[in-house]
């Protein structure tokens, strides 16, 4: 895959991170992306600024610039679709840099596809608002399309909005046109807001050690009780080390959070968050196929990837997404020795089985430095910042990674599509034709390998290839979906098991 740099400065000062990009769901080709732009790297100083690409993200433009009035500082980007066009962004504003004195939260909207923004609408103002997320109900299907939702922090307590006339009022919950910003919980850091396609809305947040969730089922007029997709979560702020006030990494100096990302499609909700309960930070997720009635990957989770983290990496900031077609999509930044100095690569894993496993690749072209063009958190040079999160959306062309990444010298926002794994369906009484035509199409006879990163020649119809074989049609099965998946795995497992064995017999004659 071939990265596309999103923005271009020539300016130390105007680093990017901490970013935010939805696809239009009713045209793809139409995305809107947003980050933190910072005008001054050590004193903490910044503004949001977006771009839009009118061609499935193949190419960008910068917007028009938001218009600050009444402060001065703007953070923590969301942004969300409408039915009909409209897109909107949520804002924190604030003043005084390097301490950011909070004002409140702010929407400004978009007609043209981010291309320009109508002045700031403040629905909100406290000194402890923060971490706000917003999504939109687009489904023509939906009792409630056309509505679009936010959701926050203040202090601990999560407030609630929503606009249900196209952004020309806020309200909040409840019937009645009630002030923006109920509260809905007292426990709250950092809550997600998503949408399923019959307009139910799910907000998912953490509490302490635990991951709690929220449903609306009537457009937002109430919530049910909370509940547990997971327990016994080991936040990063409770593993690492804290010399200046914020958690970091061995051999880095950037601050980390665990905060939970959510995704719903039909009655799937999946949550991923990073967890140090092994000693390393790792991503942790928990999916639910019945709406969140019931948890199969167990009380705390269970790991995104099987088998262990590498030595000396670690997994954070992830970002998960279900799409169109019901494939999960989590990327993540994983953060190490590449091969000896502390880079960061950023990851892509997909699961076509509802969760049960992940397939990971590898997005960025090449690993990049945190280090390089590091904002000093609220001015303190010990904790550099490349944001909190960043962005992560999917459409029917694939998944859209949104990260920070600094191979020009300067932290820039980069993106890739990456293609969602497909799933194929086969009716029942033709899983040996299906095997035959996975064997047909890979057996070519023999030819070059690539083993452990070296050329290997496997030499044609001996045992090795039919091993290979074997290995690669139990591969594709895996987007076999149903028992007839099952049936060709075993199959082909079993084939490498008897031609193995029959190996290992030859071997010991020779002896």
């Amino acid at each position: 895959m071939s990265n596309i740099q999103v923005t271009h400065d020539s300016n130390l000062n105007n680093a990017r991170s901490e970013s935010s990009i939805v696809v239009n769901p009713n045209n793809p080709k139409q995305i809107v992306a947003g980050s933190k732009k910072f005008r001054d790297i050590h004193n903490y100083d910044f503004i949001l600024a977006t771009e839009y690409s009118t061609d499935g993200g193949l190419s960008w433009h910068d917007s028009a610039d938001l218009m600050l009035s009444g402060f001065t500082l703007l953070t923590d980007p969301a942004l969300a679709w409408d039915d009909v066009g409209n897109v909107y962004l949520v804002g924190l504003s604030g003043n005084n840099p390097p301490t950011f004195d909070t004002v409140g939260i702010v929407i400004y909207k978009s007609t043209d596809g981010g291309q320009t923004w109508s002045a700031p609408t403040p629905i909100h103002n406290s000194t402890g608002d923060d971490k706000q997320w917003a999504a939109g109900d687009a489904n023509p299907a939906s009792p409630f399309h056309g509505r679009v939702y936010a959701v926050w922090d203040d202090g601990s307590d999560m407030r609630f909005a929503r606009t249900t006339d196209h952004g020309a009022s806020w309200v909040g919950a409840g019937a009645g046109a009630t002030p923006a910003g109920t509260v809905l919980v007292n426990d709250s850091f950092s809550p997600e807001i998503d949408v399923t396609a019959n307009g139910d809305i799910y907000i998912v947040w953490i509490a302490g050690s635990e991951i709690k969730m929220i449903v609306s089922t009537d457009g937002g007029d109430s919530f049910s009780p909370a509940t547990s997709p997971a327990t016994g979560v080991s936040t990063l702020d409770a593993g690492l080390p804290a010399p200046h006030g914020w958690p970091v990494f061995p051999g880095g100096t950037f601050r980390v959070l665990t905060i939970p990302s959510a995704s719903v499609f039909g009655s799937t909700v999946a949550v991923a968050w990073a967890d140090f309960r092994e000693g390393v930070s790792r991503i942790y997720c928990a999916v639910s196929s019945d709406g969140g009635a019931s948890w199969p990957t167990g009380l705390s989770g269970k790991p995104l990837l099987a088998g262990p983290v590498s030595a000396g990496l670690q997994h954070f900031h992830p970002q998960i997404v279900i799409d169109p077609g019901g494939v999960i999509g989590c990327a993540f930044y994983e953060f190490g020795p590449k091969p000896s100095a502390p880079l960061i690569d950023v990851i892509m894993a997909q699961s076509v089985d509802g969760g049960a496993s992940f397939d990971r690749a590898t997005v960025t072209d090449q690993p990049w430095d945190p280090a390089i063009d590091a904002p000093w958190s609220h001015g303190d040079s010990n904790v550099t910042f490349i944001g909190d999160y960043f962005g992560l959306d999917a459409s029917t062309r694939g998944f859209y990674p949104l990260w920070t990444d600094t191979r020009t010298g300067i932290q820039e926002l980069w993106t890739d599509t990456v293609r969602a794994n497909a799933r194929i369906s086969i009716p029942p009484g033709v899983y040996g034709q299906v095997a035959q035509i996975l064997a047909g199409i890979i057996q070519d006879g023999g030819g070059d390998e690539i083993v452990g990163g070296h050329i290997v020649h496997i030499p044609p119809w001996g045992p090795e290839l039919d091993i290979l074989l074997g290995v690669a049609i139990q591969r594709i099965a895996t987007l076999v979906s149903g028992p007839g998946g099952i049936a060709i795995q075993r199959a082909a497992m079993a084939m490498v098991a008897h031609v193995a064995q029959q190996e290992v017999k030859r071997l010991e004659g020779k002896g």
